[in-house]
């Protein structure tokens, strides 16, 4: 199983030394230099709604699908009325593993920190639903309105633009608590039940949900912070810091960040967005996305980038390297007012559109395997610094992967494992001629069945002597000895096949 091997990680040195310093870590060191290798994996093409909303399996998790299929380090997302799963690590090809029956804005989707729970915000005015990774399935994809072991946040009042889960200092086993940006939240004022209340006013800012609620239907969730602006994403990072953000306003761009130890979801103290939490920094993207790297390094999307707002600011992402953030945090240091979007030792900026002309350009990591990736949105009309680039139905997006030096490669073929549809099989010419989305190299399900059997065997007697390419394994033009040795050593198996 893929969680039992032995992965060697190099750990970063996320400290700052001094208010204008921070000594950065080799994932932040590598990035956009020799040492990374960047690749595309497409995503799923949006056919209802807008965006294609993903997010990765955190690194560790033992969650399974289909009690096959391990969750570590896969992508999920969230598009039309489909969830669905990376059916290969470096693969452009997709499995359902669950619907809705409406169509999803997307809001968000995301795995908790264990990976064993997720939340899907389905869009405005729809429910946050909140199930078990085990509830998925690719060979029979459930429905999550109906499903067991899905439970519903119903309340009129339980809005949201995103959201990410209470990290809990690092404690894997925190499934409890969600945070989500947006919202009609209960004032400090308010008492139950709020629509009886005269005096209860509702604020728009993060609050919290405890997704162990026992009445779900009528739980409101918490206020934590309130905030001037439009809403945008919520982090929590790997030391339990805060994170929240100004999606659109005369301070678009806005993040600031409260530091561990003074929030807490069980018991909120109304945190003021200006005045309670430090400037992380100004004019930085519309926070969109916000998450963090596997070293702690920082990163945010959306739809302006390290300038003063406008079209040109389009088509960008930007991560802030570790120390900054936690410097930040503390109050040793101040905040990253404007950087041009030129790369220095605290940030640096990707415009992985050609044009940079994206309205919304999306960023997220993969812990498991070290690499950050960048989505974008390849069509438009391709003049640089233009907006026409938005979504929509018939997008198709790209994701493009950077990983450092230090990205897994268990088979040392040099394609990172993020990349890679084969990786723990040598392959580098990653050859897929069935365009299953799995590697030749380890791909003996000549029928496509997802199991390697008797079918499988009489094709492959067939092919033998021949240039047939799905059974060309080793990719030497012929089907041969070689070929028929791999075959035998693939018998038997069951997809996915690495």
């Amino acid at each position: 199983m893929k969680f039992l091997k032995l992965r060697m990680f190099v750990l970063g040195l996320c400290l700052a030394l001094m208010p204008a310093m921070a000594v950065a870590g080799p994932d932040f060191d590598d990035y956009k230099t020799a040492n990374d290798t960047t690749g595309d994996i497409t995503l799923p093409t949006v056919t209802a709604g807008y965006f294609v909303a993903g997010d990765f399996f955190p690194d560790g998790t033992t969650a399974m699908i289909d009690g096959t299929i391990e969750a570590e380090g896969r992508m999920i997302v969230a598009m039309g009325t489909q969830l669905l799963i990376q059916r290969t690590y470096g693969s452009g090809v997709w499995d359902v593993v669950a619907t809705v029956p409406t169509t999803m804005d997307p809001c968000f989707v995301r795995p908790s920190p264990s990976g064993n729970m997720i939340a899907l915000g389905r869009g405005y005015g729809q429910p946050l639903l909140i199930f078990p990774t085990a509830v998925l399935s690719a060979s029979n994809p459930p429905d999550l309105t109906t499903a067991a072991g899905v439970v519903a946040f119903t309340s009129e009042y339980l809005s949201y633009y995103d959201g990410d889960w209470k990290n809990n200092l690092g404690d894997a086993n925190d499934d409890r608590y969600f945070i989500i940006d947006g919202g009609a939240w209960p004032g400090p004022e308010c008492t139950y039940p709020y629509w009886e209340d005269d005096d209860c006013v509702f604020e728009s800012g993060v609050g919290a949900v405890d997704t162990q609620s026992g009445d779900p239907a009528n739980d409101t969730g918490v206020l934590l912070l309130e905030k001037d602006g439009a809403s945008a994403d919520v982090d929590v990072d790997g030391a339990g810091n805060l994170i929240a953000g100004v999606g659109y306003g005369t301070n678009t761009g806005e993040l600031r960040i409260r530091q561990a130890g003074q929030w807490d979801p069980t018991s909120p103290n109304n945190i003021d967005f200006n005045n309670d939490m430090n400037l992380l920094a100004d004019n930085l993207l519309s926070g969109a996305y916000m998450g963090q790297d596997a070293e702690g390094n920082f990163h945010v999307g959306g739809g302006d980038a390290f300038g003063t707002g406008g079209p040109a600011e389009n088509g960008y992402a930007a991560i802030i390297e570790a120390g900054v953030v936690g410097g930040v945090a503390d109050g040793s240091r101040g905040p990253v007012i404007d950087g041009n979007r030129s790369d220095n030792a605290e940030y640096k900026y990707f415009q992985d559109d050609p044009y940079g002309d994206d309205s919304a350009t999306g960023i997220v990591a993969n812990t498991w395997a070290r690499c950050t990736g960048v989505i974008w949105n390849p069509t438009g009309t391709g003049s640089v610094g233009s907006a026409a680039d938005y979504w929509g139905p018939g997008v198709t997006p790209i994701m493009t992967y950077h990983c450092p030096g230090s990205a897994g490669d268990d088979d040392a073929d040099g394609i990172p494992n993020a990349l890679d549809n084969a990786y723990l099989t040598d392959n580098p010419g990653q050859d897929d001629t069935d365009g299953d989305g799995y590697g030749n190299v380890a791909d003996a399900d000549l029928d496509n069945d997802n199991t390697v059997g008797i079918t499988d065997a009489g094709q492959f007697r067939t092919a033998y002597g021949t240039s047939d390419p799905d059974a060309d394994f080793d990719g030497d033009g012929s089907v041969g000895v070689t070929d028929s040795g791999t075959f035998r050593t693939r018998y038997g198996e069951n997809a996915p096949y690495y």
